[in-house]
Parts: structure tokens; C-alpha cells; sequence
């Protein structure tokens, strides 16, 4: 590892210029080569790091525990959320665990010191940011959308395919954003094949006409559908002409989907709402956690629970029957 925090003084020394070359290394070597977010997720670990090492204004080797509680500290009293602290905690930790497994760096950088100080994470969806839209809030977002589409806007055609997507399918923020053409076989209805949270590959059919209309509606009026190959991404960017640019991030089409939401009068969404509308929906059209469970892909049926627990309802399917039997 070539990086001047391997040097070793009398006394470490704090410098900036050295920290900000082992975090550009560490973020790097942990961020993957083909995510479509790649650019944007440098940046922002980059950026993480190299402000707690500002805050302690520390060589990495004499960060204690006690630091990153300060710093935690800080982070909470400028209103972040739980959730967002934590991620920029473990981030750290993701340094120092590089840093640990490197033959060079652990000769100086001993330990990990957000193992003894890192906060507790916060219970998943546990916030009103993430429970599912009501039937009401998706058919006023839908709506905003859909009307963009109808003017000819590209851009609006896109994103109501994207959108549908994600509420009639239920597949997380990554599996839609990341679809490429040779994932999808489009027959009566549409065929997915890709991995899924875990690393596996599934195969799953999406039989509402909808979703293949819009899809197929985009990628025609974007002058695309001829010319897809398998490696094609499914979303790109588009400029004002309309023209067909890079692949789209799901942080772009969050965007977005944030200001259609303001236009349909809902406020903040979060794109994983769509996820739990669809969880919502199943549970209170089957009644069964067993079929919300399996329509999600959870391996797990607690995980499911998260998702349902507070808003299924129960089908009654049995009082009549128990009525009817004694008479009452």
C-alpha cells in the first residue's frame, strides 16, 4: 500500500493530504465497478470520511471511540435522522476495516474504534417516510405522471414506465433502476430475469398489460426499441431534444419522483414507499403473510412483518360459515 500514513514519526502526525489519498483508495477498492451509481457513491464516501478526519483533526491511528461518539454527537444535533448517522458511521468503519486488511496500514492503524461507539441501528422502516401511499395518494402520483407521459415528454414516458415498475411489481429500488434489455423478454406479457437482493437470479412475470404498454410506449417514442443489444440499460437520460444519453441513476429518478409527488399534493415520498404500497396491497387483497412473503421474495417471514403488520387486515373467511353452523 503506497500512502503516507504508513510512515511512521515519533509521534503520528495529522495530515490532510495523506487521509484524503488512503479514503480515495479505500473508496475505490469498496465501491463496485458497475454500479450505475459508482460516480455519485465515490463521492459521497469520499466525502463522509474525510469529514469525520476533519472533525478529529486526528491521524487515523489515534481515533478513539470517544471520537466518534463527539462526532455522532455533532451529526445528531444538526437534526440528522438515525438512519442517516448510522450510515455515516458505518462508513467510517468501512475505512478502518479496509484499512485492518491491508499488510502496510495495520502495522500503524491497530484497531477499529467504531467497534466499542457505533450507535444502534435503527429498526428498518420504522419511520412515517417509509409506510406505504394510500389508494388515493398513488392515483393522484400515478395521474401527475401519466399526464406528463400524454403530452409527448419523453422524459414523463419514461418515468411513468419506471413508476409502474416499481408498484406492480414490488422490486426494490436497485432491481428496477438496473435492468437491462437482455433481462426482459416482452411476449402477451413481460418476463424478468435478474439478480435480486442476496445474489441470486430470478425469473418473474409481470402480467399486468400496463406495465409492457408503458415500456414498450417509452422505448418507441425514444427511438430505442430497434436499436436495444442485451447490455443495453432499459432507463437512460434523456436531454431536451429527447435524445437518449447515459444510463439513468435511481438518485435522478428519485428526483423526479419527489417533485411529481409535490404536484400530486402528497408531499416527500421515498422511492421504497413503492414497495410497501405494493406490500399493502397484496396483504389486504390475499389476507395471507405466506403470499406477501412469497410475492416480495423474502426468505423470512419476520421481515415481511415489517412491511404488513400494522396496516393487513385480516380477511374474514370463516364467521358466516361458524354463523350459519349454530344457527345465529
Amino acid at each position: 500500500m503506497s500512502t503516507e500514513l504508513t510512515t511512521r514519526t515519533y509521534e503520528l502526525e495529522y495530515n490532510p493530504d495523506a487521509i484524503v489519498g488512503a479514503v480515495a483508495l479505500w473508496a475505490d477498492a469498496r465501491t463496485g465497478a458497475r454500479s450505475a451509481r459508482r460516480h455519485d457513491l465515490l463521492r459521497d464516501k469520499r466525502r463522509v470520511a474525510n469529514a469525520f478526519f476533519d472533525f478529529t483533526g486526528k491521524h487515523p491511528a489515534l481515533v478513539t471511540p470517544l471520537d466518534v461518539k463527539t462526532w455522532q454527537a455533532e451529526l445528531e444535533g444538526q437534526g440528522l435522522a438515525p438512519a442517516t448517522v448510522y450510515a455515516r458511521v458505518s462508513r467510517v468503519s468501512s475505512f478502518y476495516t479496509w484499512a485492518l486488511a491491508d499488510p502496510d496500514l495495520s502495522q500503524v492503524i491497530r484497531s477499529n474504534p467504531v467497534n466499542l461507539a457505533r450507535p444502534k441501528a435503527p429498526k428498518a422502516y420504522q419511520t412515517e417516510s417509509t409506510q406505504a401511499l394510500d389508494d388515493a395518494e398513488v392515483r393522484a402520483l400515478v395521474r401527475v405522471v401519466k399526464d406528463k407521459a400524454d403530452s409527448g415528454s419523453i422524459v414523463g414516458k419514461r418515468d411513468l414506465a419506471m413508476l409502474l415498475f416499481y408498484l406492480l411489481t414490488g422490486m426494490r429500488r436497485r432491481e428496477v433502476a438496473q435492468l437491462r434489455w437482455g433481462d426482459v423478454k416482452i411476449n402477451g406479457t413481460i418476463t424478468l430475469t435478474g439478480e435480486v437482493k442476496g445474489g441470486d437470479y430470478v425469473a418473474r412475470e409481470v402480467a399486468d398489460p400496463a406495465v409492457r404498454d408503458a415500456l414498450v410506449d417509452y422505448l418507441e417514442a425514444s427511438g430505442r426499441l430497434e436499436g436495444m443489444t442485451e447490455d443495453s440499460p432499459l432507463w437512460t437520460r434523456h436531454d431536451r431534444a429527447g435524445k437518449p444519453g447515459d444510463p439513468l441513476t435511481s438518485h435522478a429518478f428519485v428526483k423526479n419522483l419527489k417533485r411529481y409527488a409535490q404536484a400530486a399534493g402528497i408531499g416527500d415520498v421515498h422511492l421504497h414507499q413503492t414497495r410497501h404500497t405494493y406490500a399493502r396491497i397484496v396483504a389486504e387483497e390475499t389476507g395471507s403473510i405466506i403470499a406477501t412473503q412469497d410475492a416480495l421474495g423474502h426468505s423470512n417471514p419476520a421481515t415481511t412483518r415489517v412491511y404488513v403488520r400494522r396496516i393487513t387486515v385480516k380477511k374474514d373467511k370463516t364467521s358466516k360459515m361458524v354463523s350459519g353452523r349454530l344457527g345465529l
